[in-house]
């Protein structure tokens, strides 16, 4: 048995255990007497003393290694037990992060300043110039070059909270935030960095999606971006000072941002929206606009926009162009058709739901033509709608208004409302009649959705350019100093605790 220091070469410390033995008993003379025995640590190599320090080093080592193995074996339970495996630790000890001080806070400025941040474009572009819709880094004035015109609801906004008519003050703030109903977000913007101060479950995934698409877009921009504080809502419809999904057209005391979606729809749609988005381009590649069903298709739950569908379904009903059907999704999954699958129909009906129907951003991927009515509620590119007929860049059809003196159709709002009676839908059989007799005119109404929306307004790079103009805006009119109060909690820290409400219950 050897107890060696390296393999394959000699050492002063590594003798043959059997050696020393055989030594010991050849030289009993050679064993030190107690009187004049040499201690253990004088001994010098080669002598029976050097063995018996050997074996002490040995035994020492073994017993830190011990100790030491208990030491981090205590460490992990009481990691386990009073960590964030379960949020045990969490229970027992309230997180509280202490905010720089103010001199530390003037320093930590002054460094951020000083970053190298971009302003403006480093190369020059037109609208035509070819560019990546999966870039979330692209600055302001790229922005304002690819995407004109996009930015109308954040000029509405940033007017409507002009400091002489409504300022956007602390107290507006804190009222706008603490409705009790529909805040689900409360962030703040510093220093480039998302930090999270009020943490709501909503429904489904919205609030998590939010947060991570906003996250991208603060995290990806080259520019800086001023400290900001806001709340959101997480709704189908819009409330007062928050960031919303939509609007109704008389709803101005709103800010308008970019759908959850963009990041991810799990629930009706599945994986990531760049998934989705590679996936409906690899189907029109292969079935292109002569493969497509030369139909009106819907799919869709009777339980929300009830009215409006039922109305659609009805003028619909009958016609040979007809593949409008209710879906019950609860029963067969058979029934069920992707939205990937939706590309392979040339015409697709779209009713809206409570507010604004999220799907219709899903339909302007597919070459195809989104047949609809004049929109109840706004998203924030809604106005980028083209319904005009007479126009070479038309990209939507809306279905006219109803002749004077039409009856309409018998609806319901719900089971408890009152039928009342929808024109809404009543000429979608004349609308549906000429685009099936003028293919070349649908076809250059599909184009038109397919370039202008899908590789252009709903590319992920539209979406950061759009928050990050908002976040511009919103930091030009907020009357209110931006600082870190140690009740926040920094976005990653949030994500990897799992979004537990905040601030703790």
């Amino acid at each position: 048995m050897y107890s060696r220091v390296k393999e394959g070469s000699p050492s002063e410390t590594a003798l043959p255990m059997e050696s020393i033995s055989s030594n010991i008993h050849s030289h009993p003379s050679a064993l030190p007497s107690p009187a004049n025995a040499t201690p253990a640590w004088q001994s010098t190599p080669g002598t029976p003393a050097s063995a018996r320090r050997l074996t002490l080093i040995q035994r020492m080592r073994q017993r830190w290694g011990t100790t030491l193995l208990i030491f981090f074996a205590a460490v992990v339970v009481l990691n386990m037990v009073f960590g964030d495996g379960g949020h045990i630790g969490h229970a027992l000890f309230s997180y509280k992060w202490n905010a720089p001080a103010f001199a530390e806070t003037s320093a930590l400025d002054k460094t951020w300043s000083s970053q190298p941040w971009l302003n403006g474009s480093l190369t020059p572009l037109k609208y035509d110039s070819p560019f990546n819709p999966d870039d979330l880094t692209l600055t302001e004035g790229e922005c304002d070059v690819l995407f004109p015109g996009l930015w109308k609801d954040i000029e509405r906004a940033a007017a409507y909270y002009d400091s002489s008519k409504h300022p956007f003050t602390k107290e507006y703030l804190e009222s706008s935030c603490q409705d009790g109903v529909f805040s689900q977000l409360r962030v703040v913007i510093y220093h480039n960095r998302l930090y999270v101060k009020m943490y709501h479950q909503s429904d489904f995934t919205r609030t998590q999606t939010t947060l991570a698409l906003l996250n991208q877009v603060v995290s990806s921009s080259r520019e800086r971006l001023p400290n900001v504080e806001f709340c959101l809502d997480l709704q189908d419809w819009g409330s007062k000072g928050k960031f919303s999904l939509s609007r109704s057209p008389d709803h101005q005391d709103v800010w308008l941002m970019p759908d959850y979606a963009y990041f991810a729809w799990i629930e009706h749609i599945g994986g990531s929206y760049k998934e989705f988005r590679e996936k409906s381009e690899q189907l029109e590649n292969r079935i292109g606009w002569g493969g497509k069903v030369s139909k009106l298709f819907w799919r869709g739950s009777m339980k929300v926009g009830r009215a409006d569908r039922e109305a659609m379904v009805a003028a619909a009903s009958g016609h040979d162009w007809n593949d409008v059907q209710p879906l019950d999704w609860t029963g067969d999954r058979h029934e069920w058709v992707s939205m990937v699958d939706h590309c392979k129909y040339k015409f697709h009906g779209f009713a809206e739901g409570n507010t604004y129907s999220g799907r219709i951003r899903y339909l302007q991927h597919c070459r195809s033509v989104i047949v609809t009515h004049e929109p109840r509620w706004i998203q924030h590119n809604t106005h980028l709608y083209n319904a005009n007929t007479s126009s070479p860049d038309q990209n939507i059809v809306f279905v006219p208004p109803a002749h004077e003196g039409t009856k309409g159709t018998p609806v319901k709002d719900d089971d408890n409302a009152p039928v009342r009676y929808d024109t809404t839908w009543i000429r979608l059989p004349e609308v549906m009649d000429e685009l099936i007799r003028d293919d070349a005119k649908a076809k250059r109404i599909a184009d038109n959705q397919w370039s202008f929306f899908r590789e252009r307004y709903h590319s992920s790079a539209s979406a950061a350019c759009y928050w990050r103009k908002a976040i511009k805006a919103f930091g030009k009119i907020q009357l209110y100093t931006v600082d870190l109060s140690g009740r926040e909690i920094a976005y990653e820290e949030l994500m990897l605790k799992n979004f537990p409400t905040w601030p703790p219950p």
